[in-house]
């Protein structure tokens, strides 16, 4: 009788750095990896306290469970500094911006010019779309496969994001 071969699916830690990129994450993973498609995704959130703090959980979190691939996904609004570059590549952890936070990523991905600063992104986006950013469920509407499958291909950010999703 042959036995039942089964197939080893590459994993993927992918830290946050707070609730709201947390929920947009996992809203990610429900699309790119449900059904057995792209990889085995662990999401985390370091919240908050900056993108030092991200990585260094980013760190403790591989720590605690080996992954192939580590992924932080930090604002860009605080500069991201030698040291924390440096830390983040021997650690061996993919460093990925939202310009300027994740609200400023999410109004790309629907075709806003951002504005520069994080409180007006935020401001914008609440105006735009009146939901609650730390409810996986709220991303539904309004940031659908379709809809990140097109805005990848002007936002590399994003294209890179799906990609580790998909396990490419």
């Amino acid at each position: 009788m042959a036995r039942k071969q089964h197939r080893v699916r590459k994993t993927l830690l992918v830290v946050g750095e707070g609730d709201s990129e947390e929920a947009f994450l996992k809203h990610l993973r429900e699309l790119y990896c449900s059904g057995g498609a792209g990889v085995t995704v662990t999401v985390r959130n370091a919240h908050g306290k900056g993108p030092e703090n991200v990585i260094d959980h980013t760190v403790k979190q591989s720590r605690i469970a080996s992954h192939d691939k580590r992924v932080a996904l930090l604002d860009t609004d605080i500069p991201w500094t030698d040291k924390l570059k440096k830390d983040a590549r021997s650690a061996k952890i993919e460093m990925l911006g939202s310009k300027p936070c994740l609200e400023g990523l999410l109004l790309s991905i629907l075709g806003k010019r951002p504005p520069a600063q994080s409180a007006d992104c935020k401001k914008a986006l609440e105006q735009l779309l009146g939901i609650n950013l730390t409810e996986r469920q709220s991303y539904a509407s309004h940031f659908s496969k379709a809809v990140l499958d097109s805005a990848r291909q002007t936002i590399t950010e994003l294209d890179q994001l799906l990609k580790f999703f998909e396990g490419r």
